[in-house]
């Protein structure tokens, strides 16, 4: 069973960007334009991509919008999520993409069962890779679980939606930057 999930995301990742999911980027340049708007907020949210959520929560200086956002995302059922590039314009509703993510991560899949997933969910696919590369499966499966539950409130928005909304009250506002 370990050396399967580690077969897992990769025969995922190997399968979803020789298919063209991963390669499209369409995702990914409509987020990096909605974060052109706000300088910091971008650099917060490469830093966490790069450095991780909890290295960045713990280790940002106090007041600084790279400690907003980490610490705002952190407290969020799904903030976890930012990590997937793309996740800022992700249009999938929060509770389909999390019972998609834990059909694909609980499951023994074989190489036939991924053209399913892979109709059905490049984005959860993704969205389970990253979890399981950061955490591995079984701890994966368990923030999984924990984000099912404590996401009830906002089960039916949009992540992307949800996650923008986040991020907005960290926003630099122009008289603040022509103080400093």
């Amino acid at each position: 069973m370990k050396s399967l999930s580690f077969l897992v995301p990769a025969t995922l990742s190997f399968l979803l960007t020789s298919c063209g999911y991963l390669a499209g980027d369409e995702k990914q340049q409509l987020e990096q334009a909605w974060l052109a708007k706000d300088q910091q907020l971008q650099q917060a949210v490469e830093q966490i991509r790069t450095q991780g959520l909890e290295a960045v929560a713990n280790g940002a200086e106090a007041g600084t919008v790279a400690s907003c956002v980490a610490t705002t995302l952190v407290a969020d059922p799904v903030g976890r999520l930012i990590s997937v590039e793309g996740a800022l314009v992700e249009s999938a509703k929060v509770s389909q993409l999390l019972a998609d993510l834990q059909q694909v991560m609980e499951q023994d899949v074989s190489l036939e069962q991924m053209a399913g997933f892979l109709q059905r969910g490049a984005d959860a696919a993704l969205y389970a890779k990253t979890l399981i590369e950061q955490q591995g499966l079984e701890q994966a499966l368990q923030t999984l679980k924990q984000m099912a539950i404590a996401s009830q409130q906002f089960a039916q928005q949009d992540l992307g939606a949800h996650l923008q909304q986040l991020l907005s009250t960290c926003h630099t506002k122009p008289a603040e930057n022509s103080e400093a």
